[in-house]
């Protein structure tokens, strides 16, 4: 009820010219950013979460080389993101960083089997105790090509997400003991807001040369 009188006394004040106070300001750039998420999200979740984290124009058209399914499947990854964190630059270093990591991880995947099936022409191998997943950015980096650098920035990443995900270790004082360690949520999220977008630009900057050559 609080609120919507607030809601109220911002309407009443804009209607009569006057100036709105600085957390009346707050909420209305708030209502603005959630109006605009949501226009974008109806136009394609895709785009919006891609250029939403490079801060930029996507410039390409991923859904032209994509298949339907990769790309509707890429859709849910980026909702799931978004649904986590409304905005690239509103990601916080909480318990929540680990579950938009894993869903901004399953996006690129996406990005990274077809570069290196259909642009590398190559078969995704196994790369010594790494999963599937993280295997083809490793792959990708092994190799000397446009992708490289989103390749390493990525198996990064995957390193990353897993420093937050296994938190178990041995009591220094007691090895029969084991204790749990707090995730460093804020040396994460320094590392995701850096790296992140370059592993986005460079997988289109990669694209966009193979395919507009």
């Amino acid at each position: 009820m609080d609120y919507l009188k607030t809601l109220n006394d911002i309407k009443d004040s804009i209607g009569n010219g006057k100036e709105l106070t600085a957390p009346n300001k707050l909420i209305v750039i708030d209502l603005i950013e959630k109006e605009q998420q949501s226009i974008a999200i109806n136009q394609d979740i895709f785009i919006y979460f891609y250029e939403d984290v490079i801060n930029n124009d996507l410039e390409f058209e991923f859904e032209e080389v994509l298949t339907t399914q990769v790309y509707q499947l890429a859709q849910g990854d980026a909702t799931n993101c978004l649904n986590t964190f409304s905005s690239f630059k509103k990601i916080e270093d909480n318990s929540s960083l680990y579950s938009w990591i894993q869903n901004a991880i399953r996006f690129t995947d996406h990005l990274a089997l077809h570069y290196l099936q259909e642009i590398l022409e190559e078969t995704p191998v196994k790369q010594g105790d790494a999963g599937p997943e993280r295997s083809r950015y490793i792959q990708i980096n092994q190799k000397k090509n446009d992708a490289e650098k989103a390749g390493r920035i990525m198996d990064n990443l995957y390193e990353c997400r897993n420093k937050l995900e296994h938190r178990t270790a041995k009591d220094s004082e007691n090895s029969d003991y084991q204790r749990i360690i707090p995730p460093n949520y804020k040396r994460a999220k320094k590392q995701i807001v850096k790296r992140y977008p370059q592993a986005l630009i460079c997988f289109r900057d990669s694209f966009t040369n193979f395919y507009n050559a």
